[in-house]
């Protein structure tokens, strides 16, 4: 490439050195064009150059089709329903002139409760008394916000039978059932103790008690006591069906010739070790004066009940300290029932029983006007037979608002026994009757005898067992309680401290406890309260609180004297798993009276 580009280069010089040396000739033709020279090597790329402005925007396209509708997305969840729940429901209504009685939940949610005494002027078998259940229901799951039942209105069909809020009552036994002839005097009848006569027909069922005999709770025994002079308990052996409701498989009355019958048997409750307590509710137990006085015909008992009692004894006139008391129903699931009636508790208007989880403290009411309030602690767990009793002293705050007004409480001991010494003390006033009555004077225990216990003189302590109001009075106890009525925890919720309360109902606050004496002085409430104990860890009670008034109360209304939105003398209570509680009233004030639920967190 060098000797080529070298050659060129001579050539080039030798042309130019001749067309030099014509200069100054005329120019000849030019010569012909020469071929072109080779092309040469190619140049190194040159710098990118710079990016060129955006192109302009382009017309928008045509509108596309529309695509088709998408699934339904699925539903949103449920809004929390922020209403706070009624502090007070109405669960159930009963028909006129009844009582709502026996209430007693299972551990399954099962309710019982019973009809007394309606009024006999009622439609076909509604005027019978009746023992039966709420089926559908299960009360310790029951909705918070459950719609009420609504007021009947007065001569409806609503207000001639039975109505719940939900799920419906089934009867299991109206007074004078005979179960197909298990019961040949029929369903309430009180008999003899050998059940050969019927000795009168009761209409007053009262407490009710299930003992379960299997593992479920599917069947079992119904005791139901009635409340009459004198006074029986009945046993259904009932089985629950794959419909819900209920069967009789069989029926029987518990034999109390061992212990010489019982009295107007009413509210109850069942011990710890599944036996049933009923309770006899003795409103004269302060006025056994005039026991063998054949002019008595207002008491209750009067002349004419204890002339029953003899004809149930076979002609054998009572001794009036025999009854009065706490009788456990032991060995409930056998074909014979055995009776014990617990001296030890003392002799009252006994409204019914509460035993602590402890199985050894018990708390009682006693039921009626001027009345004491009673704590018996057993000297062993599970065994009644022999304790110490107590009755309250309380305090009242500095207000005498019914609603406001709660009660300090200390116990004053009253006195140490067993049942068999105080039989020996009740056996000594036997084959006393009429021909020894003498106006204006006692074939009974004294003022002066109770006076002498009082002061530490007695020579044993008889008079705070068979006279227990009595002695309560003369050691400074507070007598002043009016209609003290059922008393009740939830045993497990008590146990482990969730629900650690027990609850009475007070029918009626009036009388001794709405005067301007004594240890109680608040105002007349007609329609009642309901008051709650907090319980400590060894069971004690040391105050009580109101929590549910009744209220208002117009004397001259010809219909609901007390507001049909609140309770009227309220009785029975059962208090649920959650703490909310279950109120039965035993009431004139309201044409139908009504079943309640009470809810602590409510408004």
């Amino acid at each position: 490439m060098k000797t080529l580009f070298t050659k060129k280069i001579l050539a080039t010089l030798l042309t130019s050195a001749v067309l030099l040396s014509a200069c100054g000739g005329d120019d000849g033709k030019d010569g012909a064009t020469g071929p072109a020279g080779a092309t040469g090597t190619a140049g190194a790329t040159g710098p990118k150059g710079d990016t060129g402005a955006t192109g302009a925007t382009g017309a928008t396209g045509p509108k596309g089709d529309t695509g088709a509708t998408g699934p339904q997305g699925s539903a949103g969840s449920n809004g929390t329903d922020a209403t706070a729940p009624a502090k007070l429901i109405r669960l159930a209504t009963t028909p006129m002139g009844s009582e709502l009685t026996g209430m007693f939940k299972t551990d399954n949610g099962e309710f019982f409760f019973n009809i007394q005494h309606p009024s006999d002027t009622l439609p076909g078998d509604e005027k019978k008394a009746a023992v039966g259940v709420w089926n559908g229901v299960d009360l310790d799951k029951l909705d918070p916000k459950i719609s009420q039942v609504p007021v009947p209105v007065k001569g409806s069909a609503e207000s001639q039978t039975t109505k719940v809020a939900i799920g419906s009552y089934q009867a299991l036994g109206r007074e004078g059932d005979t179960y197909a002839g298990a019961l040949p005097f029929g369903f309430g009848h009180i008999t003899n103790p050998a059940g050969t006569a019927s000795v009168k027909q009761s209409n007053n069922p009262d407490f009710n008690a299930f003992i379960p005999s299997n593992a479920t709770g599917s069947e079992g025994y119904l005791f139901s006591a009635w409340e009459d002079r004198p006074g029986g308990v009945s046993r259904l052996n009932i089985a629950k069906q794959s419909d819900g409701t209920w069967r009789v498989n069989d029926a029987m009355n518990v034999n109390f010739g061992n212990v010489k019958g019982t009295m107007i048997n009413c509210f109850g409750t069942v011990s710890p070790w599944g036996t049933p307590l009923t309770s006899e509710e003795n409103y004269e137990a302060e006025n056994t004066i005039r026991w063998n006085d054949v002019t008595y015909s207002t008491g209750y008992p009067n002349y004419a009940d204890v002339l029953k009692i003899k004809e149930y004894l076979g002609g054998t006139f009572p001794n009036p300290y025999d009854y009065g008391y706490i009788v456990e129903i032991t060995q409930p699931k056998a074909a014979a029932p055995v009776a014990v009636k617990h001296f030890t508790m003392g002799r009252s208007a006994h409204e019914n029983p509460v035993i602590m989880p402890d199985k050894k403290t018990v708390y009682l009411t006693d039921d009626g006007s001027n009345k004491g309030f009673y704590k018996f602690v057993a000297d062993v767990a599970g065994d009644m037979s022999a304790g110490t009793l107590y009755a309250a002293k309380v305090t009242q705050d500095a207000t005498n608002d019914t609603a406001k007004a709660g009660f300090d409480i200390e116990w004053i001991m009253l006195a140490h026994a067993s049942n068999a010494q105080i039989k020996t003390w009740i056996d000594s006033y036997n084959g006393i009757n009429e021909s020894n009555y003498v106006s204006g004077a006692t074939n009974y225990i004294t003022d002066a005898q109770v006076t002498a216990w009082a002061n530490g003189t007695a020579p044993d302590n008889r008079v705070a067992f068979l006279e227990t109001l009595r002695a309560a009075k003369a050691k400074g106890a507070t007598v002043e309680f009016n209609k003290m009525e059922g008393i009740n925890i939830n045993y497990d919720g008590v146990k482990d401290r969730s629900v650690p309360f027990m609850y009475v109902a007070m029918a009626e606050v009036r009388g001794a406890m709405a005067d301007t004496t004594g240890d109680i002085q608040v105002k007349e409430n007609r329609c009642g309260a309901v008051y709650r104990f907090g319980l400590d860890a060894n069971y004690n009670v040391d105050r009580m609180q109101p929590v549910i008034v009744g209220g208002a109360y117009n004397g001259t209304s010809t219909t609901d004297k007390c507001d049909v939105n609140g309770v009227a003398q309220p009785d029975n209570i059962e208090v649920l798993d959650d703490g909310r509680v279950l109120i039965g009233e035993d009431t004139s004030n309201h044409i139908n009276n009504m079943l309640w639920i009470y809810n602590p967190a409510g408004v």
